[in-house]
């Protein structure tokens, strides 16, 4: 009885603390891109598991190739923001170096919350959903803008080398609009500034798989659950996945 109780307060305790190193883990991924240490996601949190995917509601990124290089994207449009706002405000950045005007003209805050996680009860693999109210600052061909995003985020983990892994992750909004605009509609087009037109050109790298994850909301848009909540499991054989 007593060796019984014991085996069963041990693994409650590792259930604990593998639910607190996952939310850490969303926890440093949010900071990351708070910080704008795009680059440094993937070697930082991501598994090397061939089948990685990051998607969002237009489609996916699928492999360690594709995944690395949208967080790489991303890092490489910050770069180019921050030379054009040092062109374009000489006499305030313009002495200092690429290095410390790196991030300027963009903030992108994630707060995560409402964590639902599932540990499989092999211990190998686990499951993550959470609901995120975010703000977003940052510069596109019109000049500095503001926007509101709501959505979710949905992963799937898998513990490498004795550490939780990002392994299947989407990021998919309900709500993505421009303060100060009806996000139920479409945001008016606004005129596009010379000095950061440069902008208007730069593209994501294309997806590996275009898809209709989740339709953003309108006012003719079909009520729309959440992605499937994770509920317990044993094997990620008998579960659902958030990957592609």
């Amino acid at each position: 009885m007593g060796d019984s109780m014991s085996k069963m307060l041990e693994q409650q305790i590792s259930r604990w603390e593998d639910q607190r190193e996952i939310k850490n883990l969303m926890g440093i991924y949010v900071n990351h891109i708070i910080m704008n240490m795009d680059a440094e996601i993937f070697d930082t949190l991501w598994s090397g598991q061939p089948d990685v995917c990051y998607g969002d509601n237009d489609g996916w990124y699928t492999g360690p190739v594709a995944v690395r290089g949208y967080y790489q994207a991303v890092h490489d449009r910050n770069v180019l923001v921050a030379e054009l706002l040092q062109k374009k405000f000489p006499q305030e950045i313009g002495d200092r170096t690429p290095e410390e005007n790196f991030g300027i003209g963009t903030f992108r805050d994630y707060p995560v919350a409402s964590p639902v996680i599932e540990i499989a009860g092999d211990g190998k693999t686990a499951k993550g959903l959470w609901y995120c109210w975010g703000s977003h600052a940052e510069v596109e061909s019109c000049g500095p803008i503001s926007r509101w995003t709501w959505g979710y985020f949905a992963a799937d983990f898998i513990r490498e080398d004795g550490r939780w892994k990002l392994w299947h992750l989407q990021i998919t909004n309900d709500v993505d609009a421009r303060c100060g605009s009806n996000w139920g509609k479409p945001a008016e087009v606004l005129p596009e500034l010379p000095e950061f037109a440069p902008l208007r050109d730069y593209a994501m790298p294309a997806y590996s798989v275009a898809a209709v994850n989740r339709a953003a909301y309108t006012p003719d848009r079909p009520l729309a659950g959440s992605p499937p909540i994770p509920k317990p499991y044993d094997t990620f054989a008998e579960t659902f996945s958030y990957g592609i």
